[in-house]
């Protein structure tokens, strides 16, 4: 087996809803090893995001431990967990959230840039990526210059930028064609196998949910 880059034990998590409590989850645990791809599927409410949020360190369980690459990220202050999710995770949401200003480059290579990466090898590692994702020609385009799909691609890139152990998305082709679905889901899973990087995705695309190695439905 190989190594374990997530490991959640026995987390519980509620949300107060009026007077009562709304429990999503108890006792819940998860491992995902390196390499390893994870189809996250259930009905809206389930709690798919809440728990991508968990991982992240986004959102503490209000019980239980989460670690990643065996540092637990609820005993880390705010600043920590962030310094850690920028070098270990990578995040794809459904809507890419690039930068409007920035070209495609300059949007793949803000996540080492703020990891501290010197400028030289920032945007040498960004131009590598963006062929990567058959983008080639497109460093100066801004995201309105470029289609959904295309986006998309670029937010797998700068999701890669710090050369991350796991990749996490939210249901990232929800917004994709049939078509662009499929060549996203081709060019994802190249990049994983690849780069040997953990892939956890929230989805309701049967698409999507069937190339993975495994399938955890939340109900």
């Amino acid at each position: 087996m190989n190594k374990e880059i997530i490991s959640i034990e026995s987390i519980d998590k509620s949300f107060g809803e009026g007077d009562k409590l709304l429990q999503v989850f108890k006792n819940f645990s998860l491992s995902l090893h390196q390499g390893e791809t994870i189809a996250l599927v259930g009905a809206s409410g389930s709690g798919k995001s809440t728990l991508l949020h968990i991982v992240c360190g986004l959102d503490r369980p209000d019980s239980g431990s989460v670690k990643i690459q065996g540092i637990d990220i609820t005993e880390l202050n705010y600043d920590e967990r962030s310094r850690l999710r920028n070098t270990e995770i990578g995040f794809v949401y459904q809507f890419h959230h690039l930068l409007p200003d920035l070209t495609a480059l300059e949007n793949i290579a803000l996540p080492a840039l703020l990891a501290g990466t010197n400028q030289a090898e920032a945007f040498q590692n960004s131009s590598l990526l963006l062929e990567q994702v058959n983008l080639f020609g497109k460093e100066n385009n801004t995201p309105n210059e470029l289609s959904g799909g295309e986006r998309q691609r670029v937010a797998i890139a700068r999701a890669m930028s710090n050369n991350p152990s796991c990749l996490i998305m939210d249901e990232p082709t929800g917004n994709l064609d049939t078509k662009n679905v499929e060549n996203f889901m081709t060019l994802l899973m190249d990049m994983v196998s690849i780069r040997n990087v953990s892939l956890l995705i929230a989805t309701h695309d049967t698409k999507v949910s069937s190339r993975l190695d495994r399938l955890l439905s939340l109900e």
